[in-house]
């Protein structure tokens, strides 16, 4: 027979509220009743606790999955427990995390908990929602995931060492070093998991927490047992707005930039939005609505609703993909206070998926060109020992495209010539294999017949267009406007820069369509 140890919280609002810390430290040794409150409505597994008459509070969140099982496998209808003492949150009041500790005789199998624990959960509600978006990298939960299996596989090691040094043994230097790294360790990732232990609100990890506390008590070691305290006096601030806030701020707003940042030449799933926000609006309880009237409430139903955690990386996933797409704009406010701090996360947070203004779009655009211009300079196709642009009439084409987009006027070159002699200067001195700086009479070319069109549409004209341009001198500027086409792609890769949402429309004249015809088309004219 073993026993548990659990903890009551919320005494400053039922029955002993007022003089809840008198209470508290006359509770020791009384016996404390815990029931299921099966009429809560907002948490599914809520647990109250009583005094005799007195409804003193309620379980810790984190503990009533715990409870209840324990009350199922034993088949009864509560569980009696003794008040083992009481603590409150160090640095703060004495009201302040105050809470009563009690201790429950566990008299049935490990197995037979585990298995009351399975039947706590109707997962059915599941089985007709269907997500089709992507999984996003959300680096928190990740980082969070990884840490909680490596804490708990050296935990275990420890146990297991400790157990085995408790016996007679020939190799006792060696399993004594091997406890003294794992202890290491051990505090190492547990500190680790205590920092970021707050962002995670699945079922899954509820029960992760509550396993790997009981295990700390088996651990022999003082800065171990402390670090144990610590996390068991937050079990009762996991769903508290401060913390709720910050997980906020991490999901909402970092992880959506973040992940914005990267996924340049990624598919951005921009034409399924419509039916992914379909999904998420039928996710079970209304989270997806939840969500929209508040992010940081919406946590707080995550956790209450226990919702298994690869439902809630869908969710999540799915709802970081509309931060991204600008698709929150109607929601309402950000946490319970309303002061300028949560106003300004709201604003963040829609700012993420905004479209930028032409001239922000401009701006980004012509930055990345400044970076490509220099690259254009010293371009060997290859094969080729000599660059692409070799002569200063060369930089037609680039003026010309530059042009298109609305970057430069083709009334006045002079300001394309002055531009590149700046970015010149930033191409170290030791580099003279690049093209020559032009001038502006070499700019002068734009009344040649082909040229009155669009760069980019230069490949489509017929021959019979170029009028007295060579055939020769026209492929090669068609082959620098490819070339500074393929650089200014690379280059937003690398710059991680999406370059279809800035790069500006064409104000070129477009090529008209061939008027040569093709042979189905002569012969579908001619009826034969």
């Amino acid at each position: 027979m073993k026993n548990l140890k659990f903890h009551i919280v919320g005494l400053t609002h039922n029955d002993v509220k007022g003089h809840e810390v008198e209470y508290a430290k006359e509770a020791e040794g009384r016996t404390i009743c815990l029931v299921p409150d099966d009429a809560n409505p907002f948490d599914m597994l809520a647990v109250k606790a009583y005094d005799k008459q007195l409804f003193i509070g309620y379980v810790s969140a984190l503990e009533g999955e715990d409870v209840r099982a324990l009350i199922i496998a034993r088949k009864d209808r509560n569980l009696r427990t003794r008040c083992l003492g009481s603590n409150s949150k160090e640095g703060g009041d004495e009201k302040s995390g105050l809470q009563l500790i009690v201790e429950a005789r566990v008299d049935v199998p490990d197995q037979e908990i585990e298995l009351a624990r399975k039947g706590l959960y109707e997962d059915s509600i599941y089985d007709d929602w269907h997500y089709t978006g992507p999984i996003l990298p959300i680096d928190k939960l990740t980082r969070f995931s990884d840490c909680t299996m490596m804490l708990e596989g050296v935990i275990d090691d420890i146990i297991l060492i400790q157990e085995q040094l408790s016996l007679e043994t020939d190799s006792r230097a060696e399993l004594e070093a091997e406890l003294r790294d794992n202890l290491e360790e051990a505090r190492e990732r547990l500190a680790c998991f205590l920092e970021i232990q707050r962002s995670d609100y699945s079922r899954e990890m509820t029960q992760t927490r509550n396993r790997i506390l009981n295990k700390l008590y088996l651990i022999d070691d003082e800065e171990i047992h402390r670090m144990g305290e610590v996390l068991t006096t937050e079990l009762g601030f996991i769903t508290s707005s401060s913390y709720r806030e910050r997980a906020a701020q991490s999901f909402f707003i970092d992880a959506p930039v973040a992940l914005k940042q990267k996924q340049t030449g990624t598919y951005d799933y921009a034409d399924q939005l419509d039916e992914i926000e379909r999904q998420l609006k039928a996710f079970p309880f209304s989270l997806y609505q939840t969500f929209k009237a508040d992010p940081v409430d919406f946590l707080r139903q995550v956790f209450y609703k226990r919702v298994p955690r690869k439902k809630m990386l869908q969710l999540l996933s799915g709802i970081v993909l509309m931060i991204m797409n600008g698709r929150v704009n109607d929601v309402k406010q950000w946490g319970k206070h309303g002061d300028a701090a949560s106003l300004e996360a709201m604003k963040a947070m829609k700012a993420v998926g905004a479209k930028p203004s032409n001239e922000v779009k401009k701006e980004k655009f012509m930055e990345l060109v400044d970076l490509v211009i220099p690259k254009i300079a010293v371009y060997k196709k290859k094969g080729s020992s000599e660059v692409l642009v070799k002569s200063q009439s060369d930089w037609f084409p680039v003026f010309r495209l530059l042009n298109g987009w609305g970057l430069f006027n083709m009334g006045t070159p002079t300001a394309f010539c002055k531009h590149l002699a700046h970015l010149y200067e930033k191409i170290p001195p030791e580099n003279t294999g690049r093209a020559p700086l032009c001038k502006w009479k070499d700019l002068a070319q734009v009344k040649s017949d082909p040229f009155e069109y669009a760069a980019l549409e230069w490949w489509k004209l017929d021959s019979d267009k170029l009028g007295s341009v060579s055939i020769e001198r026209f492929n090669h500027y068609c082959d620098i406007v490819n070339a500074f086409k393929k650089i200014l792609g690379e280059t937003a890769y690398s710059e991680n820069v999406n370059l279809k949402e800035i790069l500006p429309k064409q104000v070129d004249k477009e090529v008209p369509d061939s008027d040569t015809k093709n042979d189905d088309e002569m012969t579908a004219e001619d009826g034969s």
